[in-house]
């Protein structure tokens, strides 16, 4: 290999070349950076407008991925005025409760995740946030979308 001299490039350049610096270039079909997806909870509802202390209440929440591209994703209750019991994941996934953990889900797909839980409060509400997230990184245009709330009222 000759050596090649490069004039007014600079310190920084010669660093970087000296230094072995590689810039990679995607190949096709592939993107440089973190995926871009939008990932949302479509609904969520509960099984029952009211429900006595003790009783379990089953709280149906339907997830996207709105694209453009695949992403991983999960889903998550945060719930006040409760306690989680079981979930049931889509697609035949075990539930790693309080996850359902999806993997990487294609532009487009819909999933259905169903969360049972035993109310604790005694009076007031049971509040379940359904929320949907990522544990790889990804770049989401509308942060806006991924949780919604549905609620019981805690009958007497």
């Amino acid at each position: 290999m000759g050596t090649h001299v490069l004039r007014g490039k600079g310190p920084v350049v010669l660093a970087a070349i000296a230094a072995g610096a590689l810039f990679a270039v995607p190949a096709a079909g592939q993107t440089s950076g973190p995926p871009t997806a939008d990932l949302g909870v479509v609904s969520i509802h509960a099984g029952r407008a009211s429900a006595p202390h003790g009783t379990r209440v089953t709280f149906t929440e339907v997830i996207t991925n709105n694209g453009p591209e695949t992403a991983e994703l999960d889903t998550v209750p945060q719930i006040t005025g409760g306690v989680l019991v079981a979930e049931q994941c889509d697609l035949g996934i075990s539930a790693d409760t309080p996850f359902c953990e999806y993997g990487d889900v294609a532009p487009g797909t819909r999933l259905t995740t169903k969360f049972v839980v035993r109310v604790t409060a005694t009076h007031g509400s049971v509040v379940v946030k359904g929320g949907v997230l990522s544990e790889s990184a990804f770049e989401d245009d509308n942060p806006f979308n991924q949780y919604r709330t549905a609620q019981v009222r805690v009958a007497s």
